[in-house]
């Protein structure tokens, strides 16, 4: 389903990323932070403690009408794209797309890159 920055679209990304750990691992996740913003640049982030260990914040914006949505990783206080945390060629399989099928290929990608073993493509 398409992601906008909108009450349902905001809570749609929740839920996802909460179901996608939760089919994987029954990982814990707390969603600790939200940040939305409604003017000329409309996005909204939310951010999620994963299994104790992992921060990251997943983003949707809209560009030009396009809607794009995006990983970042928590290294320290700041937060890396997927070319900044893991190398040029694999950040290119990462998906751009502001849809639940995007966010889910991209939450595998992560743990690919964390080393979690083989997840389900459900």
């Amino acid at each position: 389903m398409q992601l906008k920055n909108d009450l349902q679209g905001r809570n749609l990304l929740r839920e996802c990323i909460e179901n996608y750990y939760e089919k994987n691992g029954n990982r814990k996740t707390v969603n600790f932070k939200n940040e939305n913003q409604n003017d000329d640049f409309e996005f909204f982030y939310c951010y999620f403690l994963i299994d104790r260990k992992y921060v990251i914040r997943y983003g949707v914006l809209n560009d030009r009408d396009l809607w794009i949505g995006g990983i970042g990783l928590a290294i320290g206080p700041h937060y890396f794209h997927p070319a900044d945390f893991w190398d040029y060629q694999n950040s290119e399989r990462f998906k751009l797309g502001a849809c639940t099928e995007a966010v889910e290929h991209n939450l595998r990608l992560l743990d690919e890159f964390l080393g979690y073993p083989e997840i389900k493509k459900y």
